[in-house]
């Protein structure tokens, strides 16, 4: 057998393949053997972080960017304010003869997503509060003075309620009801006494504090009831 230093040794002295024994087999020497690879571990290989991210997080975060262009770059505008909810019409047909009409100032943000005046666990107790004076829930038009909520969670100002003051005093007309109950603090408040009163005009109407609140603070129920009592007592006295 000839080992790989035995052929270097004929390459340096310039013999030719003439003077090798045909017969033997060539063995590699160690030296000339490279050492066996050993494949990484799973754990070695998933404990290395990756240096590059796959083509498929790159693709979903140009997705991403593509659809929502500022969530990737900061915006040097300032932001602009929000947009102002739907309104909840009240057309003609809506309006039918009723005992009483029950007025807020304007429609909460869940009333604008519900599409629905008096939304929720509020209208259930309304609907409880006039049960309790003999009322039912279509003997009262309910209504807002303001059709839509502001955006700002802002109260209308005085040019506001005067705007909506026509509407507002049709819809008592065809109603034909013959009180009014005003909900909210809003109406508590001593400059807008002139435009209630300007509004029902001779028919009686209390103010009462807004279901909304009385679910926030039970104790003024009692109040509420004070208040409702006079209407029931008006109803009672001079129902045809």
């Amino acid at each position: 057998m000839l080992s790989s230093r035995y052929l270097h040794l004929h390459e340096a002295l310039g013999l030719g393949p003439m003077w090798l024994n045909r017969q033997a087999r060539f063995v590699p020497s160690a030296a000339d053997i490279p050492p066996p690879r050993h494949p990484k571990s799973a754990a070695a290989a998933a404990a290395k972080p990756a240096t590059r991210p796959t083509l498929a997080a790159l693709a979903a975060l140009n997705q991403r960017s593509e659809k929502n262009p500022q969530a990737t770059a900061p915006s040097s505008e300032p932001p602009t304010q929000a947009a102002a909810a739907p309104e909840l019409p009240v057309s003609a047909a809506d309006i039918t003869p009723s005992e009483i009409m029950v007025i807020s100032i304007c429609p909460s943000t869940e009333d604008s997503v519900a599409g629905q005046l008096f939304s929720g666990a509020v209208g259930v107790l309304l609907d409880n509060m006039l049960a309790a004076i003999g009322l039912t829930p279509q003997q009262a038009h309910k209504t807002c003075w303001i059709k839509a909520a502001p955006a700002d969670n802002t109260m209308p100002d005085l040019p506001q309620i005067e705007a909506a003051a026509a509407q507002i005093a049709a819809e008592l007309a065809q109603s034909q009801a013959r009180a009014v109950v005003f909900l909210g603090q809003f109406f508590q408040k001593p400059q807008q006494a002139a435009a209630m009163q300007q509004l029902c005009g001779g028919l009686p109407y209390i103010v009462i504090p807004h279901p909304a609140r009385l679910l926030r603070q039970p104790s003024l129920k009692a109040d509420a009831w004070h208040e409702l009592k006079k209407i029931k007592a008006l109803l009672h006295n001079h129902r045809p």
